[in-house]
C-alpha cells in the first residue's frame, strides 16, 4: 500500500462516527495491512516533527546527546553491547535497527574496529532533515524498514544487531526481531532495549501500537488484540534472556538474544 493510499484510508477512518473507530482499529491491528495503516497515520508526521525540533535546537533537552551522535570518535558506551564485545572478534559488524537520523551508538572502542550499519524506515525523511540543517552524519542511516531487512542483507552478515526504543514503533515488530536473529552469525547477539509497555502509556497513538514486556521471565510482545511470546517463538533458533532495567531513569525491557551455533 502506498503512502498516499495509507494516508487517505487513515483520513477516512477519522471521519467515521466515534462509535465505529475503536472496532475498526481493533480489526486493523489483527492484519499486517491494517497495522501498517495505523502505523502510517500521523506517526510519520509526529516523528519528523520531533527530529526537526531536535536538530533545530541541537538536541532539545539533550545537547550532550546531539554532540555525541555527531562525534566520529565517540566511544561506545551502551553496556548491552560493550559487555559482549569480548565474545566477538577484533572487527565487529553491528546493525542498528530503527537508528533514526543519527545512530546513538558510539563509533569507537579500545581494541576493536566497529563497523556500524544504521537502518530506518524513515531514512529518506531524515536525509531531507540533514540537508535542511546542513548536518553531515558520521555514519549515514540507510533506508530499510525492519520488516524488510532480509531483502537488504544476507543471513549471518552481522556479529550483533541492536535496537533501542524502535522495534515496538513498527507495524510488525515480531517479524523484525526474527529478521534480526537471522542476520547475526551463529553465536552472535540481538540486543533490544525498549521502554516497557510504551503502547499502553501512549494510548496507542502514532507509532505506539505495541508493548514489550516480561512475563514469567519471557519476552512478550502485545497490544490490545494480540500477544506473542517471543522467547518461545525463538527457542529453536536462539536463547533469550529478558529482564527489567532502570538505566537513565527509564523503565526498560531489555533482551539479550543469542543465536544458537
Amino acid at each position: 500500500m502506498s503512502k498516499r493510499a495509507s494516508r487517505r484510508l487513515w483520513e477516512l477512518q477519522r471521519k467515521l462516527p466515534r462509535g465505529l473507530r475503536a472496532p475498526l482499529k481493533s480489526l486493523g491491528l489483527r492484519t499486517p495491512v491494517g497495522r501498517r495503516l495505523l502505523w502510517r497515520g500521523k506517526g510519520v508526521e509526529h516523528e519528523v516533527d520531533f527530529w526537526t525540533r531536535w536538530f533545530g535546537t541541537k538536541g532539545l533537552h539533550w545537547p550532550d546527546d546531539y554532540t555525541r551522535r555527531l562525534d566520529p570518535s565517540s566511544q561506545l558506551e551502551e553496556p548491552l553491547v560493550v559487555d559482549r564485545l569480548g565474545d566477538l572478534g577484533d572487527e565487529v559488524d553491528i546493525l542498528d535497527v530503527g537508528a533514526g537520523p543519527l545512530t546513538v551508538l558510539g563509533k569507537t572502542y579500545p581494541g576493536k574496529t566497529l563497523r556500524i550499519t544504521p537502518v530506518d524506515a524513515l531514512a529518506r525523511e531524515y536525509d531531507r532533515l540533514l540537508e535542511t540543517f546542513d548536518v553531515e552524519p558520521p555514519v549515514r542511516t540507510r533506508y530499510c524498514p525492519g520488516e524488510r531487512l532480509l531483502d537488504e542483507f544476507r543471513p549471518g552478515e552481522f556479529d550483533l544487531a541492536y535496537a533501542r526504543n524502535s522495534v515496538d514503533h513498527s507495524y510488525d515488530p515480531g517479524a523484525i526481531v526474527h529478521n534480526m536473529v537471522r542476520l547475526v552469525r551463529p553465536g552472535g547477539y540481538v540486543l533490544l532495549r525498549h521502554v516497557r509497555r510504551e503502547g499502553e502509556h501512549m494510548n496507542y497513538s502514532g507509532f505506539h501500537q505495541w508493548n514489550f514486556d516480561i512475563e514469567d521471565g519471557h519476552l512478550v510482545l502485545w497490544n490490545r488484540v494480540i500477544k506473542r511470546d517471543l522467547t518461545a517463538e525463538l527457542e529453536p533458533e536462539a536463547s533469550v534472556d529478558a529482564f527489567a532495567d532502570d538505566a537513565e531513569g527509564e523503565d526498560w525491557v531489555v533482551a539479550v538474544i543469542r543465536r544458537r551455533d
